[in-house]
């Protein structure tokens, strides 16, 4: 039994076709661009049938997606506040890293007595942010070896 939404869930080998399974049906829903998806419906035991909006069905197409490839996953609300550790490990830097973040005023926090908060969906803001910032600067790259026609040698 889940006991904390955030705690990560993998699923054994043994059950990760079922898994598969499922993504394979989510996706089939998917219908050619610019067409409207089909969405999928939840069926319950005691036959009452729901469609799931779309953003529920792409949330459940990644659940699966990662699922059947035996990565554990968790759920966290946006709201929720992480310590500097949970933050840090998302990240995947150094707690003193993250903290430096915070105090440059990088990372948006809140603070307790002693403890630093960290909302999740700031740190997914921060997140966003470097990824683009990283991915401008590979493309800057990438077109400066371009230009100088040095990519390809």
């Amino acid at each position: 039994m889940l006991t904390n939404l955030d705690d990560p869930v993998a699923l054994p080998p043994e059950k990760r076709p079922i898994a598969e399974q499922i993504h394979r049906q989510l996706t089939q829903g998917k219908a050619a661009s610019g067409a409207r998806p089909k969405s999928p419906v939840l069926l319950f035991p005691n036959g009452a049938q729901v469609e799931l909006p779309p953003e529920a069905a792409e949330l459940l197409r990644t659940l699966f997606a990662a699922l059947a490839k035996g990565e554990p996953v968790s759920i966290v609300p946006s709201r929720k506040a992480l310590t500097t550790q949970q933050a840090a490990d998302f990240l995947n830097i150094s707690r003193q890293g993250l903290v430096n973040l915070c105090e440059s005023g990088k990372i948006k926090y809140t603070r307790s007595v002693k403890h630093r908060r960290i909302l999740f969906e700031d740190l997914l803001r921060y997140k966003q942010q470097r990824d683009e910032a990283r991915a401008s600067g590979l493309r800057e790259l990438t077109q400066l070896s371009e230009d100088d026609e040095d990519y390809y040698s």
